[in-house]
């Protein structure tokens, strides 16, 4: 087991009664926020995430303080199409929550049919071949955790998590703006992503970055295979795991 210790003071500690009567349950996932609306008085949670992201993007050099909002969480105008996953967990007690995974799916919509990021970052790509109404981008995917054999095995079910909400609400297709070693890391758990192009250094959020589509109904297929976790989120809420896991037990 590899542990760091420095990634401890990254990860934010919110009040949440998630695990209250939920004895030897260690972690949850839980869609909080969808179109601006927190899920069932959530704010804890998502304001927790809003600070992970801050976090690890100011530490990683992605922004830059001064960027941030008053109260130090990292949220931008995307946030208010988007639908937003967290994953805890259980604290020092019953009413305190690690939060230790983040994803969010942007979503152009009739109401917001702006151009996703990923449009915006490669036009060179988009500009003359939009995404349709009803695409989803994978963003803000984040998994933090002192010991990295669990932090590996946090994205797998924000990808079973949102994966359902895409099938449940009939949204696609699916694309994300991922780092190279993100890609690696996605197809080593199996996740089918393919490139739409090479990467590129994007001078916006100071990254190289590679722009992919996510195979939506072979995604289903593997996890009809190997299991949901008993992951049902797509309507709000949160789902328990004991622990975490992926199919691939040797990550690194």
């Amino acid at each position: 087991m590899e542990v760091n210790y420095e990634k401890n003071r990254l990860i934010p500690v919110v009040e949440s009664k998630v695990f209250v009567d939920r004895p030897g349950i260690r972690f949850a996932i839980g869609e909080v926020a969808v179109n601006g609306a927190i899920v069932n008085t959530y704010n804890n949670e998502f304001f927790g995430a809003a600070q992970l992201r801050a976090n690890i993007y100011l530490s990683k050099g992605f922004v830059k303080s001064d960027e941030l909002n008053d109260n130090g969480t990292e949220l931008d105008r995307n946030d208010s199409r988007s639908a937003h996953f967290v994953v805890l967990e259980r604290g020092t007690t019953d009413t305190k929550a690690r939060v230790v995974g983040n994803m969010r799916l942007v979503i152009k919509c009739p109401e917001n049919s702006a151009p996703l990021p990923v449009e915006n970052y490669y036009p060179e790509v988009f500009l003359d071949n939009p995404l349709p109404i009803s695409s989803v981008e994978v963003s803000r995917l984040i998994a933090r955790h002192e010991d990295l054999q669990v932090q590996n095995s946090l994205k797998w079910p924000l990808f079973i998590a949102g994966y359902k909400y895409v099938k449940h609400n009939k949204l696609g297709p699916v694309c994300g703006l991922l780092s190279p070693a993100l890609t690696r890391h996605l197809k080593m758990q199996h996740v089918p992503v393919s490139a739409i192009t090479d990467e590129k250094y994007v001078e916006a959020i100071n990254a190289t970055k590679q722009p992919v589509y996510i195979n939506v109904p072979l995604l289903g297929r593997i996890i009809d295979i190997t299991g949901d976790q008993g992951i049902d989120v797509a309507k709000g809420g949160f789902s328990y795991l004991d622990s975490p896991d992926t199919f691939e037990d040797d990550i690194e």
